[in-house]
């Protein structure tokens, strides 16, 4: 009898909790139904490139090598003249050679900067499977032991830069070889054995310019301003599809030695032969304009730059969000009111977080701090609600939160507009700073406020909460639309103005609306 009454009472709680989800779609909202144009497609390589990164999103956890890049974004660099660079990576017999000549020749000026009086150059390869692979490429060797032997060879380490635009090219590839990873130029279980093959085992990830094994292999040595830097994928590090990047460039200390470090050299003249009698093999680097950051459109990098490492699941979620296309949207006419609001607040399965977002803090609470005030005329927009309370909202429902872009597109009638309801700012009369009101006012059917399809209140009164993610303000955020009551108009009722808030954030200046992707 009692497991009866228990099983009675558990399919009595999943019956409430399916009401309790459908109830919302019995509810009416006065909505408008806008026209979406579709949203710009990225470009192929920002496009690949977030690919490539959310594949391996889960790394990013812990990987921090690449955070610089990540940050930087997009660059731009202009090669002046041409540069000389070895077509393969220094082999190490030649490197050998070097390490035994240079002690008898202390006049040769190559040391690097920072160099200890006492350096001694040497590849530290007796300790790992590759010793006495003379033609692989050197490796076990310090920027140190690096800067010299390209000096004493008539040349120099190149640039961090010059590197990126050799291996990157023009238009700008995302490995050496092209757009799309190639896993053939790791055969062997052994890693070491994979950095140890002669140069240009695998032709087919030469640069269109000849130079080979810029993305596997070892690792380089380059210069970076003043410092230390390692450049291209290698047969160590994994994920193998992040390494290889063109772009993907870290540091390290001048001292460190690897077995999956090596060089290449760079010269600004046709090389000789070195003093150890080893004959240059060059491929070059023509001058122009370079593209060597990553993809301008990309849009995960600049998320992974941004986001505390806790919230990495976050960007998963954001490219989970309803693209913009071609096609109807329905939002509510109005900024949702505080008497639909105490709806929602009067649900227990709202209490008991069964529509709040995943990454909602554990003691978080819908209930605006000013609540009992705002209570007082429950026709005005509701505000003081966070993007947490917002997002649960139009859960409950039966909607979601628009994206910024869907927004615009409704704001600006796809672009024809300047503002929601045409071109000139004192062709309306919306309720912002320019009147002083003081607070928001009810959104009536004649406000000037009102866009073709019969949208109101978009471009003031209060802003408004959106789905869609920001790192413009260097930390995440999310995007909120439309100007308010103390904002000035002519700048924040425009359809492209966008303001960067903190999702925890409650304001008297920040509402919501719902959109429906059906029709309600």
């Amino acid at each position: 009898m009692k497991r009866a009454r228990w099983f009675a009472a558990a399919a009595l709680v999943c019956a409430l909790g399916a009401i309790a989800k459908l109830w919302p779609l019995w509810r009416d909202f006065d909505t408008a139904e806008v026209r979406l144009a579709a949203a710009a497609e990225p470009s192929a390589a920002g496009a690949r490139l977030d690919a490539v990164l959310l594949r391996h999103l889960s790394h990013f956890s812990y990987l921090r090598a690449f955070d610089r890049v990540l940050a930087a974004g997009a660059r731009q660099t202009r090669i002046a003249h041409p540069v000389l660079l070895d077509r393969c990576e220094v082999r190490q017999g030649d490197f050998n050679k070097f390490a035994g000549w240079r002690p008898f020749h202390p006049e040769a000026d190559s040391d690097a900067p920072g160099q200890p009086a006492d350096w001694r150059h040497f590849s530290n390869t007796k300790e790992h499977a590759i010793s006495g692979r003379l033609d692989g490429p050197a490796n076990g060797v310090t920027w140190y032991d690096a800067y010299a032997y390209c000096r004493a060879a008539g040349g120099r380490l190149p640039d961090a830069d010059e590197w990126i635009a050799a291996a990157a090219g023009r238009p700008q590839r995302l490995y050496p070889w092209g757009d799309d990873f190639d896993p053939a130029p790791w055969p062997y279980l052994d890693p070491l054995l994979n950095a140890a093959r002669p140069c240009a085992q695998q032709p087919q990830t030469n640069t269109p310019a000849g130079f080979a094994d810029m993305g596997q292999n070892v690792s380089e040595w380059a210069v970076d301003g003043d410092r230390p830097a390692v450049m291209g994928g290698n047969a160590y590090n994994a994920p193998r599809e992040i390494y290889a990047l063109a772009a993907m460039y870290r540091t390290a200390p001048a001292a460190f030695r690897s077995p999956y470090l090596g060089f290449r050299c760079a010269f600004d003249r046709p090389p000789p032969a070195t003093p150890w009698r080893t004959e240059p093999d060059v491929a070059a680097l023509q001058p122009g304009e370079y593209s060597i950051g990553l993809p301008a459109d990309a849009r995960v990098p600049s998320l992974l730059a941004a986001l505390p490492r806790d919230r990495i699941d976050l960007i998963g979620r954001i490219f989970d969000e309803p693209e913009t296309v071609a096609g109807e949207l329905h939002l509510t006419v109005r900024e949702i009111t505080r008497r639909e609001y105490a709806a929602f607040l009067r649900d227990p399965f709202v209490a008991i977080g069964l529509h709040a977002e995943d990454g909602q803090p554990a003691d978080h609470r819908h209930r605006p701090p000013d609540w009992d005030a705002q209570m007082r005329d429950q026709e005005l927009p509701v505000v003081n609600v966070d993007w947490w309370s917002a997002y649960a909202f139009a859960s409950w429902a039966g909607g979601r939160l628009p994206t910024a872009e869907e927004w615009e597109n409704a704001a600006s009638g796809q672009g024809r507009r300047l503002y929601p309801w045409g071109d000139a700012f004192a062709a309306a009369s919306p309720v912002t700073g320019e009147r002083a009101l003081g607070g928001p006012q009810r959104t009536a059917s004649e406000s000037g406020d009102a866009t073709p399809d019969g949208l109101l209140g978009l471009g003031g009164n209060v802003s408004e909460w959106t789905r869609s993610v920001s790192t413009a303000a260097g930390s995440y955020a999310m995007i909120v639309k439309g100007g308010n009551y103390l904002l000035p108009g002519t700048a924040t009722a425009r359809f492209d103005y966008r303001n960067h808030v903190a999702p925890g954030y409650r304001s008297p200046t920040i509402g919501f609306r719902v959109a429906f992707d059906r029709p309600r």
